[in-house]
């Protein structure tokens, strides 16, 4: 009898010891209580009484738990929450990281509607665009500052096609500022006589504000005929601003300065990895323009040398 005494308060001092220690252990690190109705608390150990357990919880809270409702007591790292919690985390970063993925940069921040803007195309970018079915245009960035672009339009049963042209400098460029000058320069071509009638064309300074999802450019330009230039500029005004994923509002005016003719363009951008599609209004505006109808403007444009 005394040895089966003995040996009763022997295991009950082991597991008095044994039951301190992990206790004492578990202070520092992060616990998953579970209770028997599945409830599941996770936090450290502040103190430890007869019948209960005061905790702390992740979101600083003091919890006190009857000992007699607690089902399993597991390190927070080897815990089913704990792998729960992961998976839902690596779930919620993959879909962040495909949004992410199909967010995607307007690749066509050089130029407005029709006019350009002062951005230039970096080193090796550039894009292929097709305006209104018949005016292919193509451009590339050389250099930090400068961007060539040019083409020719393919107009059915017309010998004689239009060749324009458009180098632009842009000598200052940061994330929010860029200030450009440039020509886009038009002839025509005869193909059984090559050669360059004279054109005509206009000269310009751009200036554009603003960050990649919304920018505003204004900037004013001189036309030509020969050597001859207009005494009067006209004031280009135009800007676009993201109003979803992969879609912007943009807008572009021209406005003859010193006449009552304005002409207003506005639509919509759609972006994609390497396309972009522009479909816009245009309409002339002024004093004996009343009534006048709106014409479609769309392009097509594919971009390269982008990421």
């Amino acid at each position: 009898m005394k040895s089966c005494f003995a040996f009763s308060i022997l295991l009950a001092l082991i597991s008095f010891t044994s039951a301190n220690a992990q206790i004492d252990t578990l202070k520092s690190n992060l616990l998953v209580i579970t209770l028997t109705d599945k409830t599941e608390y996770v936090g450290k150990i502040e103190s430890s009484e007869s019948k209960f357990l005061n905790i702390i919880t992740r979101e600083n809270q003091k919890v006190r738990i009857p000992k007699e409702l607690i089902k399993d007591v597991v390190g927070f790292e080897d815990s089913d929450f704990a792998r729960r919690e992961r998976t839902a985390l690596k779930t919620k970063n993959e879909v962040k990281d495909t949004v992410a993925r199909l967010n995607y940069t307007d690749a066509s921040l050089s130029r407005l509607i029709i006019f350009p803007t002062a951005r230039p195309l970096k080193p090796g970018q550039g894009y292929i665009q097709l305006n209104e079915l018949f005016f292919p245009f193509a451009a590339i960035g050389v250099g930090n500052f400068l961007t060539l672009g040019g083409g020719i339009s393919i107009l059915p049963t017309i010998q004689r096609q239009i060749v324009y042209l458009s180098p632009k400098i842009t000598p200052l460029h940061s994330d929010n500022l860029d200030l450009a000058a440039g020509v886009f320069y038009m002839t025509t071509t005869d193909f059984k006589d090559i050669g360059f009638q004279n054109g005509v064309g206009i000269a310009y300074t751009m200036t554009t504000l603003g960050d990649k999802d919304k920018n505003i450019s204004v900037g004013l330009g001189w036309g030509f005929s020969g050597e001859y230039f207009s005494e009067k500029p006209i004031m280009i005004l135009g800007g676009d601003i993201k109003i979803g994923r992969n879609f912007k509002l943009i807008a572009e005016t021209w406005t003859p300065l010193g006449t009552n003719f304005i002409l207003g363009m506005v639509g919509f951008r759609v972006i994609g990895k390497h396309i972009t599609g522009d479909v816009a209004a245009v309409r002339p505006f002024g004093k004996d323009l009343s009534g006048g109808s709106f014409l479609p403007w769309f392009s097509l444009t594919y971009n390269f040398g982008y990421e």
